[in-house]
């Protein structure tokens, strides 16, 4: 067994949605998508890492923009990792440097005015994370259309699931302005966690958005060669849990101002079993019946 690099350990810590569905590829692509996790986590946390100041997270994004260029020679460790992934896989980085730039418009967020600058936003921080990872993960240009609607699908599930903490935490709001306007929900409302019939409305609306994507990526899916497929076997997992996230607020009418939406690990596991058996469906066991499981399930989500 390789020795763990900085990389595996980012990815392993993170305990993320993503890193959770990479033990279902061989260890040579599990390795890349590590690194490729690893440089994501990283560009994102820079804009969200509170004691650097904006002109010192611009710079970060900056050292960022050359390691992965090949301009500069990277320090041990990460970039060292992410710089050996692009030359030695020959990746395209202009989704990764666009998606640095997704995160850079967050360092001084502006509320999307409409549904079409939130997906502009979505499509820089979400679909080219997988374009990319499709491309490490070994599938074919072919899954480019997926990737990019499965981005758009799981960007707005969390828009929708983090309302709360990306307006108190961060100051950021993602719901379009017009979109607001056109339920009646001001900004004020977000702040004051005003949960209303106008808000659960604004919410399904999205949430109606998101459903969307997930067809569109399903159909995307389905079209692509054995091998794609195959390949992208975690983006299926995560379109699962993710979709499940979505029917959870859907079910539970949007109360995303009291509760943060997740899945839990055994639920997981089964989506990503479900995900390599491909389209078979099979009843999902009750947690009732698996009460040694339980307190691993719904009390962890990410």
């Amino acid at each position: 067994m390789s020795e763990a690099t900085e990389s595996d350990t980012i990815t392993r810590n993170a305990k993320s949605n993503l890193a959770f569905t990479l033990v279902d590829l061989p260890e040579e692509r599990r390795r890349h998508m590590a690194q490729f996790y690893a440089f994501c986590r990283i560009v994102d946390d820079i804009v969200d890492e509170p004691v650097m100041t904006n002109p010192e997270r611009h710079t970060a994004l900056d050292r960022w923009i050359q390691v992965i260029s090949c301009r500069v020679k990277p320090s041990p460790g990460v970039e060292q990792e992410v710089q050996s992934l692009v030359c030695e896989m020959q990746l395209d980085i202009a989704p990764m440097l666009t998606l640095i730039e997704g995160c850079r418009s967050d360092i001084e967020q502006v509320q999307p005015q409409t549904r079409e600058d939130l997906l502009a936003y979505a499509y820089k921080v979400a679909s080219c994370v997988g374009i990319t990872a499709a491309a490490v993960m070994g599938a074919s240009p072919a899954a480019r259309d997926y990737a990019i609607a499965l981005g758009y699908a799981l960007q707005l599930v969390n828009i929708l699931r983090d309302v709360a903490e990306d307006c108190h935490k961060y100051g950021r709001y993602y719901l379009p302005a017009k979109d607001m306007e056109l339920f009646e929900v001001s900004l004020e409302d977000i702040r004051e966690q005003r949960y209303s019939y106008r808000m659960h409305q604004l919410l399904a609306y999205e949430a109606a958005l998101a459903e969307k994507f997930f067809g569109d990526a399903e159909e995307a899916y389905q079209k692509l060669s054995v091998d794609d497929r195959n390949a992208l076997i975690p983006a299926q997992a995560m379109s699962l849990i993710y979709h499940t996230i979505l029917e959870k607020m859907q079910g539970d009418e949007y109360r995303v101002f009291e509760r943060r939406y997740g899945v839990g690990n055994f639920r997981k596991l089964w989506f990503l079993l479900r995900a390599r058996m491909g389209t078979v469906e099979l009843p999902l066991p009750s947690l009732a019946d698996w009460g040694f499981l339980k307190s691993n399930s719904e009390k962890k989500t990410d």
